[in-house]
């Protein structure tokens, strides 16, 4: 169905007639496919940044012991992380002269009793160390949390885009099936709601390829040209299904459509 979708009207015309459901498990065995390119290359990027920063960051990071809820590096002084350019990543302290973080490139701060980590400009969570008993955290370890880190990235990311991707697809076609609809009276179709639904899935299939080539190929296209393709596939969905009379509805044979003139581009153009 998705090669069908860009030329076959038969195929639009059973599918709004003789299909059942809504097609919504078609459209996620779809994204799912398409959603791999997508994923790999947020992998890839994630993993650049975390291998850019890890060595510079890691290897200045002390030995931290805790023991009954208080931190010790084995000096007197805060020990400052700093990024490149000179500006403090992280702060640890454990002589009690800094309980707040300041500056606004500081992402965490650990005291001797707590830990202070930043999620926005003037936001911070605080994290109360009094429940740890016996921790040891050097360099060597937290490089295998990144490790860690670094092979869930891969199965984490694909599902939360998944899910994201599915969520925002089955909104958007929900309202390209009220256009559909609307469509369809217009043209005195006497398609109902779920077939509308059903034709709008198939007419978003050649739109989401063309994302998944245009993501692939690193190419950024406007989304507004992905509605522009949609709507236009949605378009000529509704007219296939326009009652011709003298015709009934047959099923319609997927594998022969492949052979026939009349799913040539051409025809749907005209």
């Amino acid at each position: 169905m998705p090669f069908l979708s860009f030329f076959s009207r038969r195929l639009y015309r059973d599918v709004g007639f003789n299909w059942q459901g809504i097609n919504f498990a078609y459209l996620f065995l779809l994204l799912a496919i398409c959603c791999v390119p997508a994923t790999l290359d947020i992998r890839k990027n994630m993993m650049q940044s975390l291998k850019t920063g890890q060595t510079e960051l890691i290897n200045q990071i002390p030995d931290i012991h805790i023991r009954n809820g208080q931190v010790s590096i084995g000096q007197d002084r805060p020990h400052y992380i700093r990024l490149n350019d000179g500006s403090p990543f992280a702060i640890i302290d454990t002589t009690g002269s800094m309980n707040y973080i300041d500056d606004e490139t500081t992402m965490a701060m650990l005291t001797e009793s707590k830990l202070i980590v930043r999620y926005g400009p003037q936001h911070f969570n605080t994290f109360d160390l009094s429940g740890v008993e016996n921790l040891n955290i050097d360099k060597f370890l937290i490089n295998g949390w990144i490790q860690t880190a670094k092979s869930a990235v891969a199965p984490l990311s694909y599902g939360i885009f998944l899910l994201l991707s599915y969520i925002l697809a089955v909104l958007a076609l929900l309202l390209a099936a009220v256009i559909g609809l609307a469509l369809s009276h217009i043209m005195h179709s006497p398609l109902r709601f779920s077939g509308a639904i059903r034709i709008a899935t198939v007419a978003a299939t050649p739109a989401i390829i063309f994302i998944t080539i245009a993501a692939a190929l690193g190419l950024s296209i406007p989304s507004t040209a992905y509605c522009v393709i949609t709507l236009i596939y949605l378009f000529i969905g509704v007219k296939a299904c326009k009652r011709v009379p003298g015709r009934d509805d047959e099923v319609v044979n997927l594998k022969s459509c492949l052979h026939e003139a009349e799913g040539s581009i051409e025809e749907l153009a005209a």
